[in-house]
């Protein structure tokens, strides 16, 4: 049994906010109003504020840096965490995906979230390489932060300002999720660097307001209603928002026994949650799709959290039995 006395408060805080975005967002079905042609298009407040949620699957990279580089571990052991992460990505894709989603409930739609562990295991193996350089790791960190950062918030400048340009598919770009690697540092880099509250809130709202400014340009553009949460993990936006949240809670340090056990409880369950919110959303879509349907956005609130608590507690079921390996990184998070 653990003891949420051992754990690191605020990094369980954040990895609960962190779990919460990326649930909220793949419930999908909010009321984001609607795309009409020939008018200037603007987010309504649902869409504003969901646009917090791009910065979830960043701030997941960004606790793992904190936690994993201070620990200065050996090559093989980095080896070992991406060898084990890789099983737990065939593992689980195979179980979810084709057992249970292909066979039993006959899902079509992939479960495209497992990237996530793909490319967490593509970041511990270039730190194996980086860790070695210094002058290499700055290197690649600064090219990152050009290349796709702030090329896509020049992208989004053009489009904003010339609508009508022809910019084919080069106008936006994740660089294959290597953005990854840059949230991984920053991670490190913040863990123990103070950053008032004030500063911390600044960039939450400057970046919320990025990842709106491209859901306008991009919206207008392509005479649709842009995602702006997937797709904007590798903008400006995301990197503001991802660094205020994490810089605002990492220090966090909540005494109150009951919820401490709370947040601890969701932080160490993260995994399970993240493998299987995606089925029980699948499965509240089959029994009552119209529930889905404009959704109010508190109603959605709501909904991810029963989802949250109710995909940990499958998770601890698994983790407190003889297969817990199969829900954990192999490290203490």
């Amino acid at each position: 049994m653990y003891n949420s006395q051992d754990r690191i408060f605020g990094y369980d805080l954040i990895k609960t906010i962190a779990i919460f975005m990326i649930v909220f967002y793949h419930l999908g079905g909010i009321d984001y109003g609607a795309f009409e042609p020939g008018h200037f298009y603007l987010p309504n407040l649902n869409k504003f504020f969901s646009a917090l949620c791009a910065a979830g699957v960043p701030l997941f990279f960004m606790v793992n840096g904190a936690l994993i580089i201070p620990k200065n571990l050996h090559w093989k052991q980095l080896l070992f965490k991406v060898f084990h992460l890789l099983f737990l990505f065939v593992f689980w894709k195979f179980v979810l995906q084709y057992l249970i989603s292909f066979k039993l409930l006959a899902i079509e739609d992939k479960m495209v979230h497992f990237w996530f562990l793909g490319t967490l295991s593509i970041v511990y193996l270039m730190s194996i390489v980086l860790q070695k350089s210094t002058i290499l790791r700055h290197a690649v960190l600064v090219f990152l932060f050009l290349f796709p950062f702030c090329y896509n918030f020049l992208w989004d400048v053009v489009l904003f300002c010339v609508p009508s340009f022809d910019a084919c598919n080069v106008i936006h770009t994740g660089f294959f999720t290597l953005y990854g690697i840059l949230y991984y540092y920053l991670g490190e880099a913040l863990r123990t660097r103070h950053t008032s509250s004030f500063y911390a809130i600044g960039l939450i709202v400057l970046g919320l307001l990025l990842v709106n400014f491209e859901v306008v340009a991009m919206s207008n553009y392509f005479q649709a209603i842009y995602d702006g949460i997937n797709s904007s993990f590798p903008t400006l936006g995301a990197l503001a928002m991802s660094v205020g949240i994490f810089s605002f809670f990492k220090d966090v340090n909540y005494n109150d026994g009951y919820v401490r056990k709370i947040v601890s409880y969701v932080g160490q369950n993260t995994l399970g949650i993240f493998l299987f919110h995606v089925l029980v959303i699948f499965l509240l879509r089959q029994f009552s799709p119209s529930i889905f349907v404009n959704i109010n956005f508190w109603i959605a609130f709501l909904l991810s959290v029963l989802i949250l608590l109710c995909t940990a507690f499958i998770s601890s079921l698994i983790k407190h039995s003889r297969f817990a390996f199969l829900l954990t990184l192999s490290c203490k998070s």
